[in-house]
């Protein structure tokens, strides 16, 4: 529907578009011989920019175009309904004359956002602590300033019928892969759905529909990680209203890497990096191994060892199974609890709640002491893992461990981990491999270990980048 020469008939039909919402308004005044009329949702504008720089101009310079007379570089133009009332819910000023079929969209969305903080849930020793924050332009200025180079490219896209959440997805035009990001692009753009509940909803939306429990979108809230993975060629995602940024393709590898391992010497850097593989390990098996143990193989173990936990499964009354899966539930749940409370309790919580069922469930002989031991070594192993979505990962693992030792014993955690092994060795992410990539050629260089800086001289096979090579002579 296109706008009318009459005002009146325009304000009518942008009401009837926002359904006669409360907090639309419009403003009337004349400039030389003109009749001017403002649109706009007052919840919406920064009326001290409305009236410094569109009001104020246009009745000082009442002879000449609205683009001349405007100091908004914001400023677009429109003849159709429909466009205007878009705009409006932007938070931009639409300005019609009288007698002209044009709709002048200024932009005037009031701004109200948090401050660039540190970050949160990846907290480091070493390096930057900017966070990236829920503002898109915020978010988008860190980058360019992350990376001072046109090479860098924004591209936007709006996803949800009804939520037209704005995306941006950015990459190195020189190292990204072209048909990786047809491919991407080809994903986002047949998206149909009502809203974007960023950034979980996108995750789901784009990744291989293959179900696993391992993730295959890393999530980050630092800018320089964003900057580091863009700088391998890969494709960062970012979304209005979202502090978090979708980094794509990634390897089952790049969830067990933080950026402190390369702000420290390359021997410290493989160390944290083995330490948290076996945290990883330790966290799907320990449980299990515990059932396996004490079921069916305690003649494995030093005698001294297998005397203690005799000793300590001597008058527990849950099987060895139902102990381990009480115990992690329990853990659960007090996880849970601390999240979900404020941080003035939720530490004493967490504490005490754990003192006070750890030492109740021993004394009551419904849990042995060693279970105790191996629940807390899980949960702690859990927590050196960097990434959220792993550590989700690693905790839904230990109960399939848990059932599989509890039937076959050891032979049964063997076969988890062979079953684990098969099903990563199976997964793509955009096309992809996602285990074995890490583990071939110098990718295996910053995969299971992080070498020293001068031998890292290729790029990530899984980016496919268009320039492989990442250093050339390291001493010039």
């Amino acid at each position: 529907m296109k706008a009318d020469r009459s005002l009146d008939i325009t304000e009518k039909s942008l009401q009837e578009m926002l359904f006669h919402s409360s907090d639309f308004q419009s403003s009337d005044f004349v400039a030389g011989d003109r009749h001017f009329r403002l649109f706009y949702l007052d919840t919406m504008i920064e009326l001290a920019v409305v009236q410094e720089h569109i009001i104020r101009p246009l009745l000082h310079n009442g002879d000449v175009s609205v683009r001349e007379a405007v100091s908004i570089l914001d400023y677009s133009e429109t003849d159709l309904i429909s466009v205007g009332s878009t705009a409006l819910v932007e938070g931009k000023t639409v300005v019609q004359i009288e007698g002209e079929a044009k709709l002048y969209l200024l932009g005037s969305e009031l701004s109200k956002e948090r401050a660039v903080n540190i970050p949160v849930n990846e907290r480091v020793l070493r390096g930057s602590n900017q966070a990236l924050i829920e503002n898109m332009d915020t978010n988008l200025n860190l980058m360019r300033k992350q990376i001072a180079s046109p090479d860098l490219v924004v591209k936007f896209y709006q996803v949800g019928r009804r939520s037209n959440t704005k995306v941006a997805v950015l990459y190195l035009h020189s190292l990204a892969n072209k048909e990786v990001i047809k491919e991407f692009e080809h994903r986002i753009s047949t998206i149909d759905i009502d809203y974007v509940e960023a950034p979980g909803f996108l995750q789901e939306l784009i990744e291989d529909k293959k179900f696993s429990v391992f993730p295959k979108i890393l999530v980050t809230e630092r800018p320089d990680r964003v900057r580091s993975y863009l700088m391998d060629g890969k494709i960062a995602i970012l979304t209005d209203g979202s502090p978090d940024c979708l980094i794509v393709p990634v390897s089952f590898w790049a969830f067990l890497q933080s950026p402190d391992d390369y702000q420290v010497g390359w021997l410290f850097g493989s160390s944290l990096r083995f330490l948290r593989v076996i945290g990883f390990l330790l966290t799907i098996s320990l449980p299990g191994l515990y059932v396996a143990l004490v079921t069916f193989d305690p003649r494995i173990v030093p005698f001294e060892i297998a005397l203690t936990l005799q000793s300590s499964m001597q008058y527990i009354a849950l099987p060895p199974v139902l102990e381990a899966i009480t115990m992690l539930v329990i853990l659960e749940i007090l996880r849970e609890a601390t999240v979900r409370l404020s941080s003035s309790i939720a530490n004493t919580i967490g504490v005490v709640g754990g003192i006070v069922i750890g030492t109740v469930v021993v004394e009551s002989n419904l849990i042995s002491n060693m279970m105790v031991i191996v629940t807390a070594l899980t949960g702690i192993a859990s927590y050196i893992i960097p990434s959220y979505e792993m550590r989700l990962a690693a905790r839904l693992l230990y109960y399939p461990f848990i059932f599989m030792a509890s039937i076959f014993g050891l032979i049964g955690l063997m076969l988890a981990f062979l079953l684990v092994l098969t099903h990563l060795a199976r997964i793509n992410t955009m096309g992809i491999p996602y285990f074995y990539s890490g583990l071939s050629g110098d990718t295996i260089k910053d995969s299971l270990f992080r070498g020293p800086i001068r031998s890292l001289k290729k790029r990530p096979i899984e980016s496919l980048s268009e320039d492989e090579t990442r250093i050339g002579d390291p001493k010039g």
